[in-house]
């Protein structure tokens, strides 16, 4: 990532070719399912700033089924957080709705310690 903000000629030509390359790829997944938008999350949205604009770019030129608008590809607002978040809230729920699935002998939490805030913006929108 320091290259690309440095403006690193091949880096940033890298980054470009790759956005295409994904947005030639969720081009598919866009006409077969037909979402209402797509994130880029994990380590892809931290290279976002340079990934959005040629995935964009593919998306709006390939996608058949319906009028695509490049808005609809975004960038997670959890960042790379947001898969390990997502992981964290299905295991929360799971032991919640059955505390037997905890190895025996581990203590339960009373206060779950990280950012449940965060994990609310997962299912709320």
């Amino acid at each position: 990532m320091a290259a690309a903000r440095a403006g690193h000629a091949p880096t940033v030509a890298a980054l470009e070719r790759a956005g295409r390359a994904l947005g030639l790829a969720l081009t598919s997944a866009v006409d077969l399912i037909e979402p209402d938008g797509l994130v880029l999350g994990g380590a892809c949205a931290e290279l976002a700033d340079w990934l959005l604009p040629s995935a964009r770019e593919e998306l709006a030129a390939r996608v058949t089924v319906r009028p695509w608008t490049p808005e609809a590809l975004r960038r997670s607002a959890l960042g790379r957080r947001g898969p390990l978040l997502g992981a964290a809230l299905v295991t929360v729920r799971r032991i919640m709705a059955d505390p037997t699935l905890l190895p025996t002998g581990c203590p339960v939490p009373v206060r779950i310690r990280w950012p449940l805030a965060d994990l609310k913006t997962l299912w709320v929108r």
